[in-house]
């Protein structure tokens, strides 16, 4: 089995437009709609080389989802993506959570995505 990309996000579109950049990248897509549902897909398998996650999702925001990776010793060096339409990067920068996260804006198009995706895997 190829590498995983959990790609989480309450919006079709915005799921739709990181799982092709995902698979772009040579990983297998599993998708989730919100927070909730990410954590639960976590606990059942940790095996994910990427966890791509919306900032504002229903029932657990990707803050919260990356809070309790960070804290579970199975998914706490699991790369992590930060995705937000609604504030600049640069904002969210202040935020800080152990392990390997780092901030995409979904709004500034795929090759911004890709180059995101690249960083977090190490392969650029």
């Amino acid at each position: 089995m190829g590498k995983k990309a959990l790609i989480v996000d309450d919006e079709k579109d915005a799921r739709l437009l990181w799982s092709a950049v995902a698979e772009d990248s040579g990983l297998e897509v599993v998708e989730a709609t919100d927070g909730r549902e990410a954590l639960d897909i976590l606990q059942h398998d940790a095996d994910f080389a990427l966890v791509v996650l919306d900032v504002m999702m229903p029932f657990a925001d990707g803050y919260e989802v990356v809070k309790q990776m960070r804290e579970d010793d199975r998914l706490k060096e699991i790369p992590v993506i930060i995705s937000t339409a609604n504030r600049t990067t640069q904002d969210l920068s202040e935020v800080t959570f152990a392990g390997p996260t780092s901030f995409v804006n979904k709004s500034s198009g795929l090759a911004n995505m890709r180059r995101g995706i690249d960083r977090a895997l190490g392969t650029k």
